[in-house]
C-alpha cells in the first residue's frame, strides 16, 4: 500500500475509534470512564492531525459514516471493543511506518503505534486478559528498505 492509502485507512479507523469510544463509555464502570475519555481525546487528536496529512498526500479526507454496526451490551463487551479498537489501530499505525521513508511520517506512526499499544495493554489489564504486542517494523529514523 502507498503512504496515501495508509493515511486514508488510518483516518477512517480513527473516525471509527472516536465514535466507538462514545458508545462503549456508557457500559464502563465509573473508574474506567477516565481512561475511556482519555482514549477518546487521543483518537480525536490523531484524527484531526491526519486530515491535513491526507490532503497533503493528494487525497480527499473521508468523512465519517453516520453510524457503525456495533453493539455493546455490557462492560465485558465494552472492554473487548476497546482492546479490538486499539489493536486494529496499532496495526494501521505500524503499517504507516513500513509504508513510507518519510521520517516525520515514520515518527508519527511510531507514536500512534505506541499510544495504541499502551491503551490496549491497559484495557486488557482491566478485562483480566494477558497483554500482547503488535510486531514493530523498525527504527523510524532508518530507511524503510531492507
Amino acid at each position: 500500500m502507498t503512504p496515501s492509502q495508509v493515511l486514508v485507512g488510518l483516518l477512517e479507523a480513527e473516525h471509527a475509534a472516536v465514535w466507538a469510544y462514545g458508545l462503549l463509555g456508557a457500559r464502563l464502570a465509573d473508574e474506567e470512564l477516565e481512561q475511556a475519555r482519555a482514549a477518546h481525546d487521543a483518537h480525536r487528536r490523531s484524527r484531526d492531525a491526519l486530515v491535513p496529512l491526507v490532503r497533503d498526500a493528494g487525497k480527499e479526507p473521508p468523512a465519517p459514516p453516520v453510524a457503525y454496526d456495533v453493539r455493546v451490551a455490557d462492560r465485558a463487551q465494552a472492554l473487548a471493543l476497546a482492546v479490538d479498537l486499539e489493536d486494529g489501530l496499532a496495526v494501521r499505525w505500524r503499517d504507516l511506518v513500513g509504508a513510507t521513508e518519510d521520517v516525520a511520517l515514520r515518527r508519527l506512526g511510531v507514536s500512534g503505534l505506541t499510544g495504541c499499544a499502551a491503551r490496549a495493554a491497559r484495557w486488557r489489564s482491566l478485562a483480566g486478559v494477558r497483554p500482547t504486542t503488535v510486531a514493530f517494523p523498525g527504527d523510524p529514523d532508518r530507511s524503510a528498505r531492507p
